[in-house]
């Protein structure tokens, strides 16, 4: 297929054609006539209409090739059946893009399906863009383009503001009332895309246009689903490197479209958790609804990126400095105690507080200026590289003058300043006041930390992207067993196999051989060494436990033979048609256990998982997920998130495991899953054991790619 044309001419029309306009303006063809002219755009609006109704200011033309010229935008104001025969039409004017409102497509059914294919591929030949079915359409202040029917458009036109948000939704509805906030507080977005169906443009390339367009400094997404992983990281990726922050709210909880293989990375790694890993590996925040989206991204628009991850908290009541402190420990943030100069410098300005980060000045009645010079001292410590400042009720006739002062503060120093304004409706003014001079400002707690959060997350990307990183190369060696175990049509590798391909590519496996009967299995143990563990080996058996392939801690020869027998008979009984390829004889290490691996996700490729190991890890659910390349930086974060990492650090008398280099094994498996992407499906390591002082793979399973 040949390359798609740019979005330019859609999103930023100088011509555009109604189809379907009707003199009754009430109907979606004529409510956007309205807007494009309440918006004053200044190009051509035409109409087209077979009956060429009487419109005033409008030329009304029987069909596009009627036209003068080809349009930049076609808005499609018609019913579905008839919308193939206009596209075509479209085509062959050299039309730049469509945009089409109307439901009953892919959304109704196999029918409503077959004719959305029908008219992407009428649109595919024209070379016309299309967004949708099902979309709202755009809306572009600053262009002066409205392509769009909905409701947050009735307003005055001076109300229809442009701000530095760009949001991108598979919800048209939903778009509207992010339109709404924006509005009631003063400002409005840079635009907005509403991508419904996506037939043909999807969110992930508007998000890349949107990251060229010099008047969007955030970006926020509102979607179900991501159809086009790659072309979504790559925006991300663009975003990062253009410093524009990226904030995403997943709604619904869809299915992946693949068959999960019976291994535990398959079962852990769920779409949702998929997805939460994916946005964090990205750096892109992820919020819980729509209001939030919008608050965080206005937030992270209107400031920068701190050097640090140090934050400090200045409030006057201790209510709130408890209820941040709580919160910002759930989200990991760092806040610095003030040392004993900043308390010395601090203990004047207190009035009943509490010196501590956050700080609580206590009475704020009197001596309003307290409040800005404690901000400022904040400012002026090494130790904090952001501050938030937190208004809670006050006398109201020192809002005015608080306000101006938090702009002066911000005006004047390096460091980030968010202002958490809690004062209620006694203090909107001084809210109004800040709003308008476009300082970061939140009236929501963990819109405010949320965005905080994101912010050093960005920094810390930064940090490590700037890192030098090693790229792994395949050994040859190891892709041409690949390749024969393919030719015979082996995918599923047994546990010998696994390991034996483990080794190649350089992670740590148990000392072990395989034994194709009892006889071998002896002599390998006593080459061992006792204890060992025997393993059922088969590719037909990805849980030997379950089937009762597994046998451990066994100290002679007589508990081999007994455990040998009995092991081949649970076997057996359990699947009766499983090919059994022997027992894999291996060291007995008891110790601490983890489980890592990599998945393929269907929509974004590779994936890193390391999660609390053993039996339990589909019961516990605790893992951690991230796209490789994982840096150490990221790996520690990953280890550090698990809710079972105190078993890491020695629980109940056990020594502690060796965290760093567990880092380093994931760093090693991202490399691995960097290198190998086209050759493995899926790697499932579980568990790998710390025993003595090293880590070592005590049961493997790797999936080949088809």
């Amino acid at each position: 297929m040949t390359p798609r044309s740019s979005l330019s001419r859609l999103l930023r029309p100088n011509s555009v054609a109604i189809v379907g306009l009707s003199q009754d303006l009430s109907k979606h063809g004529g409510r956007v006539l309205s807007f494009l002219r309440k918006i004053d755009f200044e190009g051509p609006i035409w109409g087209v209409h077979p009956k060429t109704p009487a419109i005033e200011g409008i030329e009304i033309y029987p069909s596009l090739k009627e036209l003068p010229s080809s349009p930049d935008a076609i808005v499609l104001a018609i019913p579905p059946p008839a919308i193939p025969r206009v596209l075509e039409d479209a085509g062959k004017i050299r039309a730049g893009g469509a945009i089409i409102f109307s439901g009953g497509f892919a959304e109704t059914g196999s029918a409503g399906e077959a004719l959305q294919n029908k008219i992407y591929g009428i649109a595919r030949v024209g070379d016309v863009r299309l967004l949708g079915p099902n979309s709202a359409g755009i809306i572009y202040p600053s262009a002066r383009s409205i392509l769009s029917f909905l409701t947050c458009l009735e307003r005055p036109k001076e109300e229809i503001r442009s701000g530095p948000v760009g949001l991108i939704t598979q919800s048209g509805g939903t778009g509207s009332y992010i339109h709404n906030l924006a509005a009631e507080r003063g400002g409005g977005l840079a635009i907005s895309v509403s991508t419904g169906n996506e037939a043909d443009i999807e969110l992930g390339e508007v998000f890349y246009s949107l990251v060229k367009d010099p008047v969007v400094q955030t970006i926020a997404l509102l979607f179900e689903s991501i159809r086009n992983g790659p072309k979504f990281i790559k925006a991300a990726q663009a975003a990062r490197v253009a410093g524009k922050a990226v904030v995403a709210c997943k709604i619904g909880r869809t299915k992946t479209g693949h068959e999960i293989m019976k291994t535990h990375t398959g079962a852990l790694a769920g779409p949702t958790q998929t997805y939460e890993a994916v946005l964090e590996s990205l750096g892109i925040v992820s919020v819980k609804n729509p209001a939030e989206l919008f608050d965080v991204a206005d937030i992270m628009a209107r400031t920068s990126i701190p050097d640090g991850d140090g934050v400090g908290i200045v409030t006057h009541s201790g209510g709130a400095a408890i209820m941040l402190a709580d919160r910002s420990e759930e989200l990991n943030l760092s806040l610095p105690n003030p040392s004993k100069y900043l308390k010395k410098r601090l203990a004047p300005y207190l009035q009943m507080g509490a010196l501590g980060n956050p700080v609580d000045l206590g009475g704020i009645v009197s001596q309003p200026e307290r409040y800005p010079e404690v901000i400022r001292l904040f400012l002026e410590d090494p130790a904090y590289d952001l501050v938030i400042s937190v208004s809670t009720p006050h006398i109201s006739a020192h809002s005015e003058g608080r306000a101006k002062n938090l702009i002066k503060l911000a005006q004047e120093s390096e460091k980030p300043i968010l202002n958490l304004w809690l004062a209620g409706d006694l203090g909107k003014k001084g809210l109004d006041i800040l709003r308008t001079a476009g300082v970061p400002t939140a009236t929501n707690p963990e819109s405010l930390l949320k965005a905080v959060e994101g912010m050093i997350r960005l920094a810390n990307l930064e940090a490590e992207e700037r890192a030098e990183y090693d790229v792994l190369k395949a050994n040859p060696e190891v892709l041409k067993r690949c390749a024969s175990y393919k030719a015979a049509q082996r995918h599923i590798l047994s546990e010998g196999e696994s390991k034996a391909l483990l080794k190649g590519i350089g992670m740590p496996t148990l000392q072990g051989e395989v034994a194709a009967d009892l006889g071998e299995a002896i002599q390998i143990a006593q080459k061992i060494g006792y204890p060992v563990v025997i393993k059922a080996l088969s590719p037909d058996l990805p849980h030997k436990s379950e089937a009762g392939g597994v046998r451990l801690n066994l100290k002679n020869e007589d508990e081999i033979r007994h455990a040998w027998a009995e092991m081949m008979h649970d076997v057996t009984t359990y699947a009766p048609s499983a090919i059994i390829e022997g027992g894999l004889i291996e060291e007995y290490v008891p110790g601490t256990e983890v489980i890592l691996g990599i998945i393929q996700d269907p929509t974004f490729g590779p994936i890193v998982l390391v999660g609390t190991g053993g039996i339990y890890a589909e019961a516990t659910n605790d893992v951690a997920l991230a796209l490789p390349p994982v840096t150490e930086h990221r790996a520690t974060r990953m280890i550090a998130s698990l809710r079972g990492k105190r078993l890491l650090e020695g629980f109940r008398g056990a020594p502690p495991a060796d965290k760093e280099a567990l880092c380093t094994l994931i760093v090693r498996l991202s490399d691995i899953a960097i290198a190998y992407r086209l050759n493995f499906s899926e790697i499932d390591l579980n568990p790998v054991i710390f025993s003595g002082d090293e880590w070592g793979i005590a049961d493997a399973l790797i999936r080949l790619a088809p």
